[in-house]
C-alpha cells in the first residue's frame, strides 16, 4: 500500500509513522527508537468535503505557511470579505484542520492557526467517484500554491533577501533508478532528516528562543516514478 500524502507545516511528503517504521526496520536505529510522533488528522470521507473547497485549501495553507491570523489578515490577503473568510475558517475548524490560537486571541479579533501535526490524506483510500474529485481539488491547489511560492523565488524572491540567504538555498533534481523498496526507504530517510530539523526548531521556540534572524524557510521535498517516455 502507497503511504500517504501528508499536509502540515514543513512539508507535504510521507507521514512521519512511516519513516520512523520503516527506518526501523530496514536501516536500523540510526534515526533512534524514540523519534515522536506527530500528532495528526486522518482526513476521511466526511472531512474531506470540509476542505474541498478553493478558498478553504488556500486558508488552511497560509495557516500552515505563514502562521497564525485572523480573518481580516486572511481576507485581505486573498480579496475576500472578511465575512467569507470567516465562514469559511469556522468550517475548516468544524472538520479539524485549524483552531483558534487563545495565545494570540485579543477581544472579538480570533487569531486562528492550523491544527498542530497537520492532516493525512492518502488519495488511494479516497479515489472513488465524488471523493476522488474533491481529493484531486485538494492536491492540486495545494500543488499549486507550492509551485506559486517556488516560482516567486526564482523569479524575484532571491533579490529580495540578503544574498547570505540566496546562497544557503538549494534546487535539485536528481533521476534514480529504484526498486519501490529503495525508493519507499529514500522517502523515509528524507522525511526523517526533515523532522530532525522541525524537532530542532520546535524545542527553540519552547523554551523562547526565536533565533534572531530567522525565516520561513520551505522545504518541498517530492519523490515519485517518471511517466513512462511516450507519454507526454
Amino acid at each position: 500500500m502507497a503511504a500517504p500524502l501528508i499536509f502540515r507545516t514543513v512539508m507535504l511528503s510521507n507521514s512521519r509513522g512511516y519513516a520512523k517504521a520503516w527506518l526501523q526496520r530496514n536501516v536500523g536505529k540510526r534515526y533512534g527508537p524514540d523519534m515522536p510522533e506527530a500528532p495528526r488528522r486522518r482526513i476521511d470521507a466526511t472531512t474531506l468535503r470540509g476542505l474541498a473547497h478553493p478558498l478553504r485549501v488556500q486558508l488552511y495553507d497560509a495557516l500552515v505557511t505563514y502562521g497564525p491570523a485572523t480573518a481580516t489578515l486572511l481576507s485581505e490577503r486573498f480579496g475576500e470579505s472578511s465575512a467569507s473568510t470567516s465562514y469559511h475558517l469556522r468550517q475548516l475548524a468544524k472538520h479539524g484542520f485549524v483552531e483558534e490560537d487563545p495565545a494570540r486571541g485579543v477581544g472579538r479579533e480570533r487569531f486562528w492557526r492550523a491544527y498542530p501535526g497537520g492532516s493525512e490524506l492518502d488519495r488511494y483510500d479516497l479515489s472513488d467517484g465524488a471523493n476522488g474529485e474533491a481529493a484531486r481539488l485538494v492536491v492540486d491547489e495545494f500543488q499549486r500554491a507550492q509551485s506559486a511560492r517556488l516560482e516567486h523565488w526564482l523569479a524575484v524572491g532571491y533579490q529580495q533577501v540578503p544574498r547570505e540567504w540566496g546562497e544557503a538555498t538549494m534546487n535539485s533534481t536528481a533521476h534514480l533508478r529504484l526498486l519501490p523498496e529503495e525508493l519507499a526507504r529514500l522517502s523515509a530517510e528524507l522525511t526523517a532528516v526533515v523532522d530532525a530539523w522541525r524537532d530542532t526548531v520546535a524545542e527553540r521556540e519552547s523554551v523562547g528562543d526565536p533565533a534572531d534572524g530567522s525565516r520561513i524557510v520551505e522545504v518541498q521535498v517530492r519523490t515519485f516514478p517518471v511517466a513512462a517516455q511516450d507519454v507526454p
